[in-house]
């Protein structure tokens, strides 16, 4: 959660940070005042909900498909055995204890 919100709070800042390197960069006769602010906030609004659009098409992509059961992650020996989803077919004893092997209606 704090890496999305991380990624967030970096897609709004991206164009003020921006602005202000070229400002710096350049050798502009304009007084700081001159800052297009409503401009790099709409920019950088943008920026952000282009990154939500993105992160919830790539985290959509990691999620089961239709014929496939979630098996939770567990531990084992010590381990933790992470979560993941396998075919209906290929459910193994230990899994089906671990987790729902009904079918996804």
């Amino acid at each position: 959660m704090i890496r999305i919100t991380i990624l967030e709070i970096a897609s709004f800042l991206l164009p003020f940070l921006i602005f202000f390197i070229w400002r710096w960069q350049s050798n502009s006769e304009h007084p700081i005042e001159a800052t297009p602010t409503l401009r790099l906030a709409a920019i950088g609004a943008g920026l952000a909900v282009l990154m939500m659009i993105a992160l919830v098409l790539v985290e959509s992509s990691r999620g089961g498909h239709e014929g496939e059961i979630y098996i939770p992650s567990r531990i084992v020996d010590g381990r933790v055995v992470p979560g993941r989803f396998v075919p209906a077919g290929e459910v193994e004893a230990d899994d089906a204890e671990a987790g729902d092997t009904t079918e996804p209606q």
